[in-house]
């Protein structure tokens, strides 16, 4: 007598390549923990699908969920029979796949023991490495000289400062001392002079 084997394999989700055997009359899949098939994804509902067996076949209902349920890419309403190779995807990141295979229970596989027996060869001992450490040398570095650096003296060559500061300031003084007798009213000489230059009113 065949038998039938189910399974759904994870394509992608939160464990792509997880398997879950179906190998009751009855599974619910959807978010909560109570399912048969729990899977912690926000797309998917709470109570998102179910699947139940009829005889040797297996079918896909889904539960009114909010982001739907598809069969090779079809949202589906109704119940739909499942077969071999089918993409089911929940939502839009569950993706899996159902399987199907038949197996005869009753065939049993005999492994005959030969008239010779064979002894397993032993395992070498582990082989021990000897760790060289290289020594490590440290370099006497010559300890750094410290020299004192002898501040250059100022030259005093030339003139020094206050005696070139002295003679602008003299300079600047006469000058100006100039353009104020060039431009200084004749009166100013008269009263400067006390009326004795030419040209003065005679007292």
């Amino acid at each position: 007598m065949t038998a039938q084997y189910f399974q759904l394999s994870t394509r992608s989700g939160p464990n792509p390549g997880k398997v879950f055997p179906l190998e009751q009359a009855e599974i619910l899949f959807g978010r909560d923990l109570a399912n048969d098939i729990a899977i912690g994804d926000p797309e998917v509902s709470r109570r998102h699908a179910r699947f139940f067996r009829q005889e040797d076949d297996f079918f896909i209902e889904d539960l009114g969920s909010t982001n739907g349920t598809f069969l090779n890419g079809e949202r589906i309403s109704s119940p739909k029979q499942l077969r071999a190779g089918d993409v089911i995807t929940f939502g839009e990141n569950i993706v899996m796949v159902f399987e199907k295979s038949s197996y005869d229970p009753d065939v049993t596989i005999v492994a005959e023991q030969g008239p010779q027996a064979y002894e397993l060869p032993q395992e070498a001992p582990p082989v021990e490495y000897e760790q060289v450490v290289e020594p490590k040398y440290e370099e006497e570095l010559p300890e750094p000289r410290v020299e004192k650096v002898r501040k250059p003296k100022a030259k005093r060559d030339g003139f020094p400062t206050w005696l070139i500061i002295l003679i602008i300031a003299v300079v600047v003084l006469a000058c100006v001392i100039a353009v104020t007798l060039y431009f200084m009213p004749a009166s100013w000489w008269c009263a400067i002079t006390f009326d004795m230059l030419e040209g003065c009113p005679v007292p």
